[in-house]
């Protein structure tokens, strides 16, 4: 079977399951845990690959992975992906669940970068213009990071502003260089 259209039939059949016994919002917030775990923790694949490793283990792993205490939806979800020898597909499989709970939500994924905490008054109104324009709502990353000197980076669904200080020094030096070919 083609590794493209695994993830989404299992994310599309875990939401519809999801949807039909009210869980659908606990079952994103497991899914957004396990996902963050594949990230945080590198073994993550590694482990869930050893066929060595009982498929007792491996649920308890996933599990663990997603919060501990989960829902019946996701517990079912992770008996059917063991039972078919499909935990190699976990991570796709919540990624693309993800993209499918957003759509279905009309909720758009946002990541501020700033080089010092923005205050709640900043982020709100960022928020309430970017809900204004699109129409859903907005799930906000906020980032801290310090080499943008100053200023902010905001990006909504793969639409990027870039008003940092290190972004517009990259453009002045980008412009100069431009410039100084022409002279010479």
């Amino acid at each position: 079977m083609n590794t493209g259209l695994i993830p989404v039939r299992y994310a599309t059949a875990l939401l519809d399951f999801a949807n039909v016994s009210g869980d659908q919002d606990r079952v994103y917030n497991e899914i957004r845990a396990v996902s963050q775990s594949y990230f945080k923790f590198n073994e993550l694949r590694t482990v869930l690959d050893n066929p060595v490793l009982a498929k007792a283990e491996k649920r308890k792993i996933i599990i663990l992975s997603a919060g501990g205490n989960v829902s019946r939806p996701f517990e079912r979800f992770v008996d059917l992906l063991l039972e078919n020898n499909r935990e190699f597909h976990l991570l796709s499989i919540a990624l693309k669940y993800i993209d499918l709970f957003r759509k279905q939500k009309d909720i758009h994924y946002g990541k501020l970068t700033t080089a010092s905490p923005v205050d709640d008054a900043v982020e709100k109104r960022l928020v309430a213009m970017v809900e204004n324009t699109t129409g859903g709502s907005i799930e906000m990353e906020k980032i801290i990071d310090p080499d943008i000197l100053g200023g902010f980076m905001f990006e909504v669904d793969f639409v990027r502003w870039d008003a940092s200080i290190s972004g517009q020094l990259r453009r002045i030096k980008k412009d100069y260089i431009e410039r100084n070919k022409k002279v010479v």
